[in-house]
């Protein structure tokens, strides 16, 4: 086999890991989001033991780093050879509600991207939200990182929910109180055009409502149960969207003794 074909079936690539899945006695396959490439699957030979190649967490979702992977023509599953620590590049804490929220982006990614197709924009602001994560000093401030990762990701993937006025008659929300939103529908129901009896539109806040719709440089503050609406309303808008359930939000409520029977827009 020539240099130059050989080149073209080894590739570096600088990817941040979506998920892994034990294949055998001491293999992974792992989900990559790329920046060239979009989501990669490949099998790590000996994953799970070899510390050489994939020492420090190197193959633990949500790990960002560079990784040489072998791509053969005509075959969906790639080969990752080893990675490479980022410096740049801050790891999350331990923290489980931090792990959590991390996880919760991790599976919008892995179900919006396609493999083959470029993604540098969701790349770029997946790292970028990691590293703010990584930065969290507090279980609050995690959260609102995490509300505006799946306000900007949602947009992003061209789900993005309408805040700008009533999915009905248009009036601007700013206009009046008694406001109400549906994930399933995407978007705010001003208090003339509220559905009646339907258990998933659920009421806003003025202050979410204004933090959602603004770029403000200093948005209002949110409370728990502001947060709560919030990150349940982009877990099921989500959910309507890739037509099947998430996993992560739900594992964060447990571990902030919250519930869908509390917070939840369906019975």
């Amino acid at each position: 086999m020539s240099d130059r074909r050989r080149e073209k079936r080894q590739r570096r690539l600088a990817a941040v890991v979506l998920a892994r899945t034990n294949y055998g006695e001491a293999d992974l396959i792992i989900t990559f989001l790329t920046r060239e490439m979009g989501l990669i699957s490949a099998l790590a030979r000996y994953g799970r033991r070899s510390v050489r190649r994939f020492g420090g967490g190197l193959l633990s979702p949500g790990a960002a780093a560079w990784y040489d992977f072998t791509i053969k023509p005509n075959i969906d599953l790639a080969f990752v050879e080893k990675g490479e620590d980022n410096p740049k590049v801050e790891r999350l804490p331990a923290e489980p509600v931090i792990q959590g929220l991390a996880a919760f982006a991790l599976e919008l990614v892995r179900g919006f991207e396609t493999p083959g197709n470029p993604a540098e924009a969701s790349f770029n602001l997946l790292v970028r939200h990691l590293g703010r994560l990584a930065r969290c000093r507090s279980q609050t401030t995690a959260r609102l990182v995490s509300l505006d990762f799946a306000l900007k990701y949602m947009e992003l993937a061209g789900f993005g929910p309408r805040f700008s006025g009533c999915l009905l008659c248009g009036s601007d929300p700013a206009v009046e109180k008694g406001w109400h939103w549906d994930p399933l529908a995407g978007g705010l129901y001003c208090p003339n055009c509220t559905p009646r009896g339907d258990r998933r539109v659920r009421p806003i806040s003025r202050a979410l409502l204004c933090r959602l719709s603004s770029d403000e440089p200093e948005p209002p503050h949110l409370g728990d149960r502001d947060l709560a609406e919030a990150e349940l309303f982009f877990e099921k808008l989500a959910e309507h969207h890739l037509d099947r359930p998430l996993k992560a939000m739900k594992a964060v409520r447990r571990l902030l003794k919250d519930s869908d029977s509390n917070y939840g827009f369906f019975p």
